[in-house]
């Protein structure tokens, strides 16, 4: 008892140190003449807007490649070299139509290719959130093939927008803290999908279970285990060795279904940022 009073009291004040340094950073960051990050940037909505989009992209930036490492890691057990060359399909795909981004990025309007570009990479997103332990190269080719092609038309006219309404002497310090955004959406949204595999692979694996006790068919596809064996009526006990042989698959199942829920939350996420399209107004500080 005294053990678990102890270690509350010490949370709380973690809890409330922590609070207590972030606020007088915020205060400082707003009342110094020259501050380290000025936060008084945000004042600008046209900055903000920009810096949503930059988080979110951060977020799926990030996040997509992580998933990816870990599905072609841990479910398909590839190595670091076969993951890095399907994983190459992104960059090859980014590479190609940059060109093309930047020729629209000077002629279209600034929403219609952030609407263009996160909605792209958001149905990239989607489509990721569908595969089975079974999917390789050519189930992900076209997924990472949406993204890749969307990635510059969610950067150039979002970065444009943050950045060009300020002089040329505060352009450093704004990209600065424009980048530091989208690193921060990415370090969060790696935070939060390792969460998701923590705390839900056990549920999943118990899920999986529990149907495949029941003779579900669908799901004996899915995990990789002979359809001819089950006819949607209860299994009768199973014997160690088939156990041991069924376990590895059944993990692998489940972790398979916890990213595929990352992926569609990931997707979420990219869809609700368009909600922020009408922020991307240009209000030019330089002639303030």
């Amino acid at each position: 008892m005294r053990r678990m009073i102890r270690s509350r009291f010490t949370f709380a004040n973690i809890v409330a140190g922590t609070a207590l340094f972030v606020a007088l950073g915020i205060w400082r960051c707003l009342t110094a003449p020259h501050p380290f990050v000025d936060l008084r940037r945000f004042g600008n909505i046209a900055f903000v807007a920009g810096c949503i989009f930059s988080f979110v992209l951060g977020l799926g930036l990030f996040g997509s490649i992580f998933i990816m490492s870990l599905f072609l890691g841990l479910v398909r057990e590839h190595s670091p070299l076969v993951i890095g060359e399907i994983l190459m399909v992104t960059g090859v795909a980014q590479l190609l139509t940059a060109p093309v981004s930047a020729w629209a990025e000077t002629r279209a309007a600034p929403r219609l290719l952030t609407m263009l570009g996160f909605g792209l990479f958001g149905a990239g997103l989607l489509a990721n959130g569908f595969v089975t332990p079974q999917s390789d190269f050519a189930a992900l080719f076209w997924p990472q093939l949406l993204r890749g092609s969307a990635l510059m038309l969610c950067l150039l006219p979002t970065t444009r927008l943050a950045l060009d309404i300020w002089p040329a002497a505060q352009v450093p310090e704004a990209s600065a803290l424009f980048s530091l955004v989208r690193n921060l959406g990415g370090a969060i949204g790696i935070a939060l999908i390792d969460t998701m595999v923590q705390e839900r692979a056990s549920g999943q694996v118990a899920h999986l279970v529990a149907r495949l006790q029941a003779g579900d068919p669908i799901t004996a596809r899915f995990v990789g285990l002979p359809v001819a064996l089950f006819h949607n009526r209860p299994m009768g006990p199973v014997d160690e060795l088939s156990r041991v042989m069924i376990t590895p698959l059944i993990k692998r199942a489940a972790l398979t279904q916890v990213l595929n829920e990352a992926w569609i939350a990931l997707a979420i996420v990219f869809a609700l940022s368009l909600l922020a399209l009408p922020l991307m107004v240009r209000r030019d500080i330089r002639r303030l």
